[in-house]
Formats: structure tokens, C-alpha cells, sequence
């Protein structure tokens, strides 16, 4: 990604085979809660709508599931690879109505006219979340619709009992964001740069699976962001490869908590939306 008021160049989850998987057991934990997000936002039939930094294109599938045949999905991504791949799923789903483009989201012709703008998980990589929006209102209609969801990396993991493992993982992504200068309280903060961007206070809703067992996914999900994140993590100084051991972490942290018969809670994700003033 380029350097510009919009998208941070150093994108800590890497670009790699690996965290294209660990996209895709994202999207199997956390789509519901886009969905709902879209859906509660007011995407509909036949609307045309713009999704940023669509990545793997998850979140233009599920727009697409809301605009039916009759409505348009643009998905833009500065990663060429990834923009292919999207665009073959979309190929092998069937879905004429989603489009992908390769572009920096600040200087990419597009349309003006786009119903709704949506995001997720990518104003965290922005040095400017508010400035970024404003640019970006210029694509959608008076009352269009302006959806985001981002991570709220907050003080510690919600785990019952405690997760030692748990929280020393958490605590060295933290660090990593700290390091990396990006802010781990995006979710949350998504309510400051709607309104810094000239939008009204958005509606806003909370939401992280959870579970236990040995069957849980998310012990493997936790081992695969780690994963993503490591060349950050040993660059930045936060923790070496040796000291995390990630061949084996999954099988630590299910063993972990399957013998404390517990609990935990993966990322909070904040979703976000309001309207685009009229004229």
C-alpha cells in the first residue's frame, strides 16, 4: 500500500498464501456480524455499492447477497493477487453483479454515484481514518449509506478462567500495533472519525465469537493472526520466532483451556454506520 493520508504502507498482516487462509476462517467466524452490520445499515435491492480495501472479497459477497442481481458490487484492493483471486471466487459463485479493481483507494477513478461505501478492517491501516472517509463521501449519493467495521483490540482477552497463553499472545500484538503506530482501538474510535469526517453519530454494534472445547476454530484462527503478524512482531522488536513457537501454539492454547474446561473470546469487532448528509 502507498503512503498517503489513506492506507498505512506497512499492512502488518502480510501478504502472504497463509494470511489469505487466515482471511478465509475469518470470514467463517465473523461474516455473520457483517452481514447484520449491512443489513441493519439499510443495503438493499438494487443498490450499487463501493466496498474498500475488499481484500479476499468476503465482504463484497455478502454485500452482493443484499443487493441481489439487480444491484453492483465494485470491490477495490491495491494487492493484484489477491484482486485475481477475488475475482475468480466471484467467477465460481456466479455473481455477475461484484467487480474488483486494482488501485489506491485515494487516487482510483471511480464512480460517483455509489448508494453505500463499506470496509472492514481497514481504516485500522490508515493514518487518517476521518480524512480518508471525507474522500471518500465524494463517491456516494446524498443519503448514501457509510458502513465500516474494524477491530477494537481492547485492554486484555475476555477468557474464563484466565488463559496465560491467551494473554501472552494479546499482549504481544498489542505491543505490535503500539510499535507499528497504529491504533488497536479502531472499532471504538470509528465513532470519532465518522463525525470528524462531517457525518452524525453513527448507530454502532459490538460482536466477538466465542467457545471452548476441543473443537472451538478459534484456537487455530488466534494461531494464524500470530502467524500473519510475524515478520512485524520480530521486526519491531516485540517478541522473537523461538519465544512464540507457532508450529505448536493452537495445540497449547486448546490444551490450555480444555483443561480448565473454559472459554474465551476472539477480537471484537465494532461495526459502524450512519448517512451522508442530504444536500
Amino acid at each position: 500500500m502507498q503512503e498517503t493520508s489513506g492506507y498505512d504502507p506497512n499492512y502488518v498482516m502480510g501478504r502472504s498464501t497463509a494470511e489469505t487462509d487466515r482471511l478465509k476462517r475469518q470470514s467463517q467466524l465473523y461474516d455473520a456480524s457483517t452481514w447484520q452490520l449491512l443489513k441493519e445499515a439499510g443495503l438493499s435491492r438494487g443498490m450499487k455499492v463501493l466496498d474498500v480495501g475488499s481484500g479476499a472479497g468476503n465482504v463484497s459477497f455478502i454485500a452482493a447477497s443484499l443487493v441481489g442481481e439487480s444491484g453492483a458490487v465494485v470491490g477495490v484492493d491495491s494487492n493484484p493477487a489477491i484482486v485475481e483471486e477475488a475475482a475468480a471466487t466471484a467467477r465460481s459463485l456466479g455473481l455477475r453483479q461484484v467487480s474488483f479493481r486494482v488501485g489506491d483507494i485515494n487516487t482510483i477513478e471511480l464512480d460517483r454515484d455509489f448508494d453505500a461505501i463499506v470496509g472492514r478492517l481497514v481504516l485500522i491501516y490508515v493514518k487518517d481514518p476521518a480524512a480518508l472517509i471525507r474522500h471518500l463521501l465524494g463517491h456516494v449519493k446524498a443519503d448514501g449509506i457509510v458502513a465500516f467495521q474494524d477491530l477494537d483490540w481492547g485492554e486484555g482477552p475476555i477468557a474464563n478462567p484466565p488463559s496465560p497463553l491467551l494473554s501472552q499472545a494479546w499482549g504481544t500484538v498489542k505491543e505490535m500495533f503500539h510499535r507499528a503506530g497504529l491504533n488497536n482501538r479502531m472499532g471504538l474510535s470509528l465513532h470519532g472519525a465518522f463525525v470528524a469526517a462531517g457525518l452524525s453519530a453513527p448507530r454502532m454494534s459490538l460482536f466477538a465469537p466465542a467457545g471452548g472445547g476441543a473443537d472451538f476454530d478459534g484456537y487455530d484462527y488466534m494461531a494464524s493472526g500470530l502467524r500473519s503478524n510475524l515478520p512485524h512482531i520480530v521486526k519491531l522488536g516485540v517478541a522473537t520466532e523461538a519465544e512464540l513457537a507457532l508450529d505448536s501454539f493452537a495445540e497449547r492454547l486448546r490444551a490450555e483451556v480444555v483443561a480448565a474446561n473454559g472459554a474465551f473470546a476472539l477480537p471484537t469487532f465494532v461495526g459502524a454506520w450512519s448517512r451522508k448528509p442530504p444536500r
